[in-house]
């Protein structure tokens, strides 16, 4: 772990496996998820802390309908992204920059645990995550605060989807939304609107 003393910036180390994660990304097309799958798990037994490789074996075991083992795959994950993360206290660091293409893995690994704890109804739960993802990541590339203000405003992940997925991807809609309500809480995001200034 690379962790500068005074200013608590995270950044992963390089790992040797994320081209060849890449190339199974680009290769996987739904039909061959036998195949894929046992390609990621050798990955995983080769770099267990890159974390992509679990990621998309949750991807294709959801698809499949086998949410019990998806489930332990990313809570696997997502207990070595904390290990990876976090100081000998469990503190996190004060930057987890999305800027950094190493910690990527990371981010989306904890972003996906923030989601499944939301759609499980630990909303408690997910809302830490995700305020912590936002503290140390402010420029938010991952979209942490549109499902905090979800969250705050008493929707359900079913409800958000459904309001806002444009068949795998959100479309300008969900910044006017945003940009629209944020300012009802601003106990939750007026940090944010201070630092979002200091960091553009």
């Amino acid at each position: 772990m690379d962790m500068d003393r005074e200013q608590r910036e995270f950044m992963d180390k390089k790992h040797e496996v994320m081209d060849r994660f890449y190339d199974l990304c680009e290769q996987y097309n739904g039909s061959n998820a036998k195949f894929i799958k046992r390609r990621v798990k050798q990955l995983i037994e080769e770099d267990p802390d890159f974390l992509d490789s679990y990621l998309l074996l949750y991807e294709i075991l959801k698809n499949e309908g086998n949410s019990s083992e998806a489930e332990r795959v990313l809570n696997d994950a997502y207990e070595r992204a904390l290990r990876l993360i976090t100081d000998e206290n469990g503190n996190w660091p004060d930057r987890l920059s999305w800027g950094w293409l190493e910690n990527r893995h990371i981010i989306r690994t904890i972003l996906n645990k923030a989601i499944l704890l939301w759609e499980k109804r630990k909303v408690d739960e997910a809302l830490d995550l995700l305020r912590k993802l936002l503290k140390t990541n402010p420029g938010d590339n991952v979209g942490a605060r549109f499902y905090i203000l979800a969250i705050r405003m008493n929707m359900t992940l079913e409800e958000f989807e459904r309001r806002f997925d444009r068949g795998g991807y959100y479309d300008m809609d969900l910044s006017h939304w945003f940009d629209e309500n944020y300012k009802r809480f601003d106990d939750e995001f007026g940090w944010w609107e201070k630092a979002i200034e200091e960091y553009m």
